[in-house]
């Protein structure tokens, strides 16, 4: 209610509306189940709602400029437009959400609700009024928004309509009619609402927590008295300068005591119990676990006690006390909870952590048995990717993803290396692939490349305004060489060939894969001539950023650096085939070269793929201390290793990925036990070496333009996109 009566100043984020719908008397009253509620945070997401309800709520906060884009208008359009008619064409510059169908639309009607009803509410809640309007409009609010789903939801809508019917007397009995903004009522309503919940109920509930106050020697079963500490209580007395009644010497019999009040309050507390008095106070010293007195009441009460129930003979003359007195230790893991006896916990980590259960409840991983995993040149290419998140998704099933993203409130500003990656990829798929499967030109290509910026665009997906057009031509200048190359790289070998049956066994595995992609060149009779060369079209960066941005076309060609890790596919399927005496090369079209690989020889890449096969059989029987990049810099240069895996102050370490992270969190435990060398030699040197020495760059003709303005980091942009 307090976000709904701040309406006029709100921006209408996101995060905003998923907390709205997350109040289960709001969602039942636009008929959402909360089954329902984690698919359509879903929906928002992708469908681009980021802030702001319209283009005139927009206006009304002085961004105006910034258009419909990514508001809630924009998103409920793509949503309805997409259960329409589905994945269909751009209507009106808006792009279809077409993730949205069946009975589970129902939920997309709610929110249309939703959105409409805050609409009109933000539409008359900028209007002034008088008390007696605003009074009627807080009524309707509450009943347009709120449907009461248990007691205390009642009780809440009870509490509510009391304190508006309060403020509304009290205007009326002060004359007072004038209009008033919404502010006012806000204000007044809340202010009612909080003085109503601190002069509530005396009996409210099962429990009732309260002070001790005069004419509250009302029975009950139990009365615990907490806090009856030595100086805290009875409370100490603090004399005002301008008392003089405070003075020495100027008390008088009838004078009011506040340590007379309090004593008389503990009296009244005594006597209401009906079953149980419990006391408690801090016997011992939080800083050296010294012993501390109780209240003086307690100590007169335990005094009385003692007198009124003598001992047994033999036994101490405070035995009543001892029975009836319970010292818990400070901390709440001591050992005394655990030994039996009158003290215990409910908490089990600290039982576990105590008896040795946690070594009791954990299973052994069962012995790894590599026959019953089929091996294919995916299941190495992820291994050589990052060999620890492959032993946790192949032997535990264990993915580290966040279950509750954190929800994006801005819409997108500039394009990060993951963002452009993934928009790149989509861009190339849909510009390189005919809809029919058949043949396609140049031209229809670039064609294809304008529609798929437009839907980008009608998306949300893109930059507001400049920054949108200025993300558009930067992707454009990026794929329109890419484009040139592959349809280059397509005319040189128009040949399509079969693909290649790849069969491997070595130490009791056999590696089972097909090789497609492959092209020939046409001989003069038609038939394939030379060896065959497997293209790939990838959105991804293949060279290391330049040292120096300042060198012409050429220097900066010459001292081109492939990335390794970039290659790895590459690697893999030239190496397969290599070791099979079925040579193959490589054309690889990246997002700023284009790169031609030669195969390795077949008595080397024979040894490599044997290596790859018992690493990787080492490495799902357990976590291997070795990491892609890592292991990449150790082979080009060692002293470098510990920067890339830890990081710095500019670069994210390798070691933030979750799998690494929770195995080895530094580089000194990766290179603890003087494995990571080791298998940083067997699986990543000859890869490092390869993409040194057979690799041929010719780096993409880029016009002047703002094809760098993304920021896009060149050796990060597919973190977390391999898989």
């Amino acid at each position: 209610l307090e976000w709904l009566l701040r309406l006029p100043a709100q921006r209408f984020g996101a995060s905003d509306l998923r907390g709205l719908l997350e109040v289960p008397a709001l969602a039942r009253r636009f008929g959402l189940a909360p089954e329902q509620l984690p698919g359509l945070a879903r929906w928002i997401e992708g469908a681009g709602l980021r802030w702001g309800l319209h283009t005139a709520q927009r206006a009304a906060l002085g961004l105006g400029a910034c258009g419909d884009q990514n508001s809630w208008h924009f998103g409920l359009q793509r949503m309805l437009l997409g259960y329409a008619s589905g994945a269909a064409p751009a209507f009106d510059g808006i792009t279809p959400y077409d993730e949205i169908g069946g009975l589970e639309a129902s939920a997309v009607g709610a929110l249309a609700h939703l959105v409409r009803k805050l609409g009109d509410w933000w539409a008359l809640s900028a209007r002034p009024a008088s008390p007696r309007d605003w009074a009627a409009r807080g009524l309707a609010l509450l009943a347009d928004w709120f449907d009461p789903v248990d007691e205390r939801d009642k009780l809440a809508l009870a509490a509510l309509q009391a304190a508006l019917a309060d403020w509304l007397e009290a205007c009326s009995s002060a004359g007072f009619d004038a209009p008033l903004p919404l502010a006012v009522l806000r204000e007044a309503w809340l202010a009612g609402l909080d003085s109503g919940a601190s002069q509530g109920r005396f009996l409210a509930g099962g429990v009732t927590f309260c002070t001790l106050m005069p004419l509250r020697a009302i029975p009950f079963e139990v009365v615990c008295l907490l806090g009856m500490n030595d100086g805290d209580y009875p409370r100490p007395a603090r004399r005002i300068d301008f008392d003089l009644m405070g003075l020495p010497g100027q008390r008088r019999p009838g004078d009011r005591s506040r340590r007379d009040d309090d004593r008389y309050l503990m009296l009244e507390a005594l006597l209401s119990a009906r079953r149980l008095l419990y006391l408690s106070w801090a016997g011992r010293s939080a800083r050296d676990n010294s012993e501390q007195p109780p209240s003086v009441l307690v100590s007169q009460l335990r005094d009385y006690l003692v007198a009124a129930w003598p001992a047994a003979p033999g036994q101490p003359a405070d035995m009543v006390l001892r029975q009836r007195t319970t010292l818990h230790p400070l901390q709440p893991f001591s050992r005394r909870y655990f030994e039996g006896g009158a003290l215990f916990t409910l908490a089990r980590e600290w039982r576990a952590a105590h008896l040795g259960e946690i070594a009791a409840d954990t299973a052994a991983l069962p012995a790894f048995d590599a026959s019953a995993l089929g091996l294919s040149l995916d299941a190495l290419m992820r291994f050589l990717r990052n060999p620890v998140k492959a032993f946790f998704r192949s032997r535990l099933d264990v993915v580290f993803d966040e279950a509750d993203a954190a929800v994006d409130d801005n819409e997108p500003l500039a394009l990060d290396g993951l963002a452009r990656h993934g928009l790149l990829a989509r861009l190339l798929a849909q510009a390189s692939q005919a809809p029919d499967g058949g043949a396609m030109a140049l031209a229809d290509a670039d064609a294809a490349l304008q529609a798929g910026l437009a839907r980008l665009q009608g998306a949300g997906e893109l930059p507001i305004g400049a920054l949108g057009r200025l993300a558009t031509e930067s992707l454009q200048l990026t794929v329109q060489p890419m484009l040139r190359q592959w349809f280059q790289a397509l005319q040189d070998w128009p040949l399509a060939l079969p693909p290649l049956p790849l069969r491997f066994d070595h130490g009791g595995l056999s590696l089972a894969d097909w090789l497609s992609g492959l092209r020939g060149a046409a001989a003069a009779d038609g038939q394939p001539a030379g060896a065959p060369v497997w293209l790939a079209l990838t959105a991804s960066r293949l060279l290391l950023p330049p040292k120096d941005k300042g060198l012409d076309r050429d220097k900066a060609q010459a001292q081109a650096q492939v990335r390794p890790e970039a290659l790895i596919e590459a690697w893999l399927r030239l190496l397969a085939a290599a070791a099979l005496g079925q040579p193959v090369e490589a054309l690889i079209v990246g997002a700023d070269a284009t790169v031609r690989l030669t195969p390795p020889l077949a008595g080397t890449a024979l040894a490599h793929l044997q290596a790859l096969i018992e690493g990787w059989q080492a490495g799902m029987a357990a976590p291997l201390p070795v990491a892609a990049r890592t292991a990449l810099a150790w082979a080009a240069k060692p002293n470098a290793a510990e920067a890339v895996y830890d990081g710095s102050f500019r670069r994210q370490g390798e070691a933030t990925e979750p799998c690494l992270a929770r195995s080895f969190p530094d580089f000194e435990s990766l290179t603890a036990d003087g494995r990571f060398a080791v298998w940083a030699e067997r699986l990543y040197a000859p890869l490092q070496a390869w993409a040194t020495r057979q690799a041929t760059v010719l780096l993409h003709e880029q016009p002047d333009g703002p094809a760098d303005l993304d920021g896009a980091a060149a050796d990060d942009d597919e973190d977390g996109a391999d898989d």
